[in-house]
């Protein structure tokens, strides 16, 4: 029983902090604020919270941007 419960609450966490992620389809564009203008095909998802970018680039590596390191992004379908 007590597994159960345990179980129940790792997973209440666990949606509780997937809920402040955003999935964002289509090409986006960040402007970075030393200019750099990235564009980015894949889908991206962002923290709500935090701001935070997650994408993954052509090659399949995972990347993450902050909010501190950019202006900001436009997504188009």
């Amino acid at each position: 029983m007590k597994k159960i419960f345990l179980a129940f609450i790792i997973a209440l966490v666990l949606s509780g902090c997937l809920s402040d992620i955003e999935e964002i389809t289509g090409t986006c564009t960040v402007l970075l604020k030393d200019g750099t203008i990235l564009e980015i095909s894949q889908d991206i998802r962002q923290d709500t919270k935090t701001g935070t970018i997650t994408y993954r680039d052509e090659d399949g590596k995972l990347w993450s941007i902050f909010k501190e390191d950019y202006e900001s992004f436009e997504c188009g379908s």
